[in-house]
């Protein structure tokens, strides 16, 4: 697997067609440099359009599923093919889904409550035509005691709504006359407000609507109108999958089917206790809440996510969907695709736990046995763009493999044609990942890395030991009538730090819903059993309201050996209208044989233990007393589980055949040596790394069982992978006793700093330099964007047989190529910027050219650049009106977000101290006297 890993475990692209302007010619150039540069295919996203049509140019923006635009589809899968590569499809334009053709009645509702104060007696009407933006579809009145509003005199008054008519049309509406008791009372008047979302940013011909996501109706309609003409004219067995993008749908918390499905499935009429959607009835508030969600979530799940993927098998086409911004049931949204996708946006190029958008995509995949997750990443990884470096972007690799996702999908790649000019077309939010980049040539270093890693961790199964609970029953109680992103609520809930903490306190975990609870898992061995994981600790973060028949199987849990931590308090509440006062009974009575006090002291039940605690230091400690972590990792010399190393080495643990397989990385620019513990080993280690596909070492451990220790030192951003198996380590090729970079005592070290030349043959530049120095210091130069070649001799003295030398060079802005001689050495495109030259060296004189290669950022800076503006209002070309297409080039395509936020060129190219070290080997080798066995 090390040295050929499969084919499927390949990274892949997003790539923009922006207005479907592509040509046959540019398809098959851009698809054979994605192919060369080590990625496994394509997602192809139809977009705005970024240039108005220039024939000259060869600019034409196409019509959606017009004939051409289904010819050039045809052509791309049929060369996507030919050079091994699949295709996914967006299954829209822009997103969310929705087109041209979906009717008004078919799009994403918004309930908006008004509310009347009407003193009675009275008679009381109101016309509201030209007052109410939208339809009124249900009324309720109760009466206000005291400030309140008393449930019990909550009546539906929705017959009492009625039409205005202007000379036989319909004009508006009306409140009919309501007779109003004595007192103070509320009229609240619901209506579904008239505005509804439009597709963003579509290709031409797609601009409409989006679809209401609850209706299978919808759709139903929307694939038999979308996707069904596409299979028919492409044929069958040619996508992938079929992508549905973040769930982005502003506003919306209603659909027209939902008072019907409410009584089905809830057992009660919503439309008397609507006004708790918005205010407060008293205790009956968060029930009502608490079921309209639960409702909401079930409809959006069975009649989208679920019909989506049942449609696209029907037509051999697999799923891929970003669940996030949905107000349903995380978990089970994620788990209706195949390929569950997370995703990144921003500077995470750092390790923390990121619960939002990857690591509930990535417990959905471990607890309903999707066995590949996927990631959308490098999304914003630096604003403005243009800066991102192929170092922040293996960290911010190694940060989404290590939150549980084992594929990923690059944002993205942009379709340019060649009379763009450079940098080229690029998205507004993505980073920059295509030939136009400055450094592509060396993108298949890190493509070939994320193969080899995403290969492993998609092999066997994920395997943890603690399950963290999601309180959806909280979220859902507590919000009003809203557009709710429930995995937002929930990280906001549970605690970033809290999950943070119980991670790198060697805690690998899944999140859990209460369906993996209740149904998916088996009570085995004192734990939850779910595929190859076996929760023997359960913690529920800040949990006050707890379903019923979860909380039975808690105890069940428990009482068979498992271990319950609730952080902050025990629930107290079970959720739902139906029935509350006796299903809150129940649940004090087992809540009551769960955690009978609240001390902080551990509680026996059954064959298991319980415990409250108060803050994050005291669950750490309190897990520790219960379970031994699965990997502790720790400073050389410290003894605190969460020093410094553990804030910035993290792990996943899978296993495979029997045996156990870690991914570990140091997401830092600094050294590490720390120290492993791992609970579960083998009879032999093999120490694995990923990038240059070697085994460091192979060790041998004692027969006797127990945890395994090692002691590993990483460089800046290095990764490694520990494999406990004999197979393993074998077929990846045990024996190969590699030794960590410079693990020597140094000679001699020589400064070649001085005395170098400066050339940029493409800008005609050449300086003499006294010391090493940045170009963009020279006024020719300053906003050149490219490689420049930085040339000097260098004089070796005879070497012994044992000796090496490296090459150390202080600060390389960004890629550097070292040639010795004429010959390539290799490429130093992170920390440390150190490489062996040796086997490229003679003894005496030698030519030493580096070739160092910047980001574009310096070039969209230029005040010279030029930014073509229209010649007027109205273009003879679509899409005819010109301020349409400007307002998205510059937002989108030119770089004025760029100049406003930096003000003057950045470093590019070498600068500080370049030496060369002549180092004498010594024995010190990666695990070697340094593996032990504790029982």
């Amino acid at each position: 697997m090390l040295h050929r890993p499969p084919t499927e475990a390949k990274g892949f692209t997003r790539w923009w067609w922006y207005g479907a302007s592509v040509s046959k010619e540019e398809i098959r150039r851009e698809l054979s440099f994605m192919q060369e540069a080590g990625l496994g295919g394509v997602e192809i996203q139809i977009t705005y359009p970024l240039q108005e049509d220039a024939e000259a140019q060869g600019i034409k923006n196409r019509v959606y599923y017009s004939p051409e635009f289904m010819d050039i589809l045809d052509y791309t899968l049929a060369t996507a093919a030919e050079l091994g590569l699949f295709v996914d499809i967006t299954l829209c334009s822009g997103w969310p889904f929705g087109g041209p053709f979906v009717p008004y009645d078919m799009a994403p509702e918004i309930l908006i409550p008004y509310q009347i104060d009407v003193v009675g007696p009275a008679e009381y009407e109101q016309d509201f035509t030209t007052i109410l933006p939208g339809e009124p579809i249900r009324a309720v009145m109760g009466k206000f005691v005291n400030g309140e509003l008393r449930p019990d005199t909550l009546q539906d008054i929705t017959d009492r709504l009625g039409t205005t008519w202007l000379h036989g049309w319909q004009w508006g509406h009306c409140l009919n006359k309501v007779s109003v008791p004595e007192g103070h009372w509320k009229i609240y008047v619901f209506i579904t407000n008239m505005y509804k979302q439009q597709v963003g940013i579509p290709a031409p011909g797609m601009e409409g609507y989006a679809i209401d996501h609850c209706r299978k109706d919808v759709s139903d309609f929307y694939f038999a109108q979308l996707g069904d003409p596409l299979l028919e004219r492409l044929g069958k067995g040619r996508i992938r999958a079929f992508f549905c993008d973040s769930i982005e749908l502003g506003g919306n918390n209603w659909t027209s089917i939902l008072p019907e499905e409410f009584a089905a499935r809830r057992g009660y009429e919503l439309t008397p206790f609507m006004p708790a959607l918005w205010g407060n009835i008293g205790e009956l508030t968060a029930d009502i809440r608490y079921d309209y969600y639960k409702t909401f979530s079930e409809l959006t799940i069975d009649n989208f996510f679920r019909n989506f993927t049942a449609w696209s098998h029907a037509k051999g086409v697999k799923t891929r969907i970003q669940a996030h911004g949905t107000w349903g049931d995380i978990l089970q949204a994620y788990a209706a695709a195949d390929y569950p996708e997370g995703e990144t946006f921003g500077a995470n190029d750092k390790y923390e736990v990121n619960t939002v958008h990857r690591r509930l995509a990535s417990s959905a995949g471990h607890v309903y046995g999707r066995p590949v997750i996927t990631n959308e990443t490098f999304t914003w990884l630096r604003s403005p763009r243009f800066m991102e470096t192929l170092e922040m972007m293996k960290a911010a690799v190694d940060a989404v493999f290590l939150d549980g996702i084992n594929q990923i999908v690059n944002h993205g790649y942009s379709y340019s044609p060649e009379s763009a000019g450079k940098p080229g077309w690029a998205f507004y939010a993505s980073s920059f990942i295509s030939h136009n980049n400055t450094w592509w040539e060396y993108y298949p270093i890190l493509s070939a890395y994320i193969h080899t890693v995403s290969a492993f961790l998609q092999a066997g199964e994920s395997y943890a030991e603690v399950g963290i609970y999601l309180p959806q029953a909280d979220i859902w109680s507590a919000m009003p009538l809203a557009e709710l992103h429930l995995a937002m609520k929930l990280e906001e809930h549970i605690g970033k730090s809290l999950v943070d903490r119980v991670q790198k306190s060697g805690y690998y975990f899944d999140f859990l819903n209460d369906e993996a609870v209740t149904r998916l898992s088996s009570i085995t061995d004192a734990s939850f059993a779910l595929g190859a994981s076996r929760y023997k600790a359960m913690i529920l973060p800040n949990v006050t309201r707890l379903p019923l028949d979860t909380a039975a199987r808690l105890l069940e849990y428990v009482s068979e050996g498992g271990t319950l931590i609730a952080v902050k308090a025990r629930p107290r509440t079970a959720p739902g209208y139906k029935d509350r006062e006796a299903n809150n009974r129940r649940l004090d009575v087992l809540m009551n044989e769960l955690f009978d006090r609240e001390d902080g002291a551990w509680r026996t039940v059954g064959k298991g233990k319980t415990i409250v605690v108060e803050s994050e230091d005291e669950l750490v400690a309190r897990l520790k007393e219960a379970e031994t972590p699965d990997v502790e990792i720790e400073l050389a010399g410290e003894t605190d589980g969460l020093a410094p190393a553990a804030q910035t080495i993290g792990y996943v643990h899978r296993i495979h055949r029997g045996g156990h397989v870690y991914f570990v990385a140091n997401v830092s620019g600094e050294e590490r040596q720390a120290r492993f513990r791992f609970k579960y080993g083998g009879r032999s280690a093999a120490v694995l790394d990923p990038m240059t596909r070697r085994t460091l070492r192979s060790i041998r451990l004692p027969e006797a069982s127990g945890t395994a220790a090692l002691e590993l030192a990483f460089e800046p951003y290095q990764s490694l992978l520990v494999v406990f198996d004999d197979t393993l380590a074998d077929a990846a090729g045990a024996g190969d006793n590699g030794e960590l970079p410079e693990a020597r005592q140094a000679a001699e070290t020589l400064d070649i700093s001085d005395r170098w030349t400066l050339r940029i043959p493409e800008a005609g530049f050449e300086q003499a330099l006294e010391r090493l120095q940045t170009w963009e210091r020279f006024a020719d130069v300053q906003y050149y964007c490219g490689s420049a070649l930085y040339e000097k001799t260098i004089a070796i003295p005879a070497l012994r047989p044992d000796q090496r030398v490296w090459l150390h060079l202080e600060e390389v802005r960004e890629v550097a190529e070292v040639y010795v001689n004429g010959r390539s050495a290799g490429v130093l495109w992170k920390a440390p910027r150190r490489l062996d030259v040796t086997d490229w060296l003679a003894e005496g004189d030698n030519a030493l050219c580096i070739k160092v290669t910047n980001v574009w950022i310096n070039h969209m800076l230029d005040p010279a650049l030029q930014e073509p503006k229209p010649d007027g209002p109205l273009s003879e070309s679509w899409p005819y009106f010109t301020e349409k297409i400007k307002q998205i080039r510059d937002r989108r395509l030119y770089g004025h977000k760029e100049r406003q936020q930096v003000q003057a060129p950045l470093p590019a190219g070498l600068a500080g101290k370049a030496t060369l070290r002549i180092v004498t080997p010594e024995p010190t080798r990666l695990g070697e006297g340094e593996a032990t066995c504790e029982d």
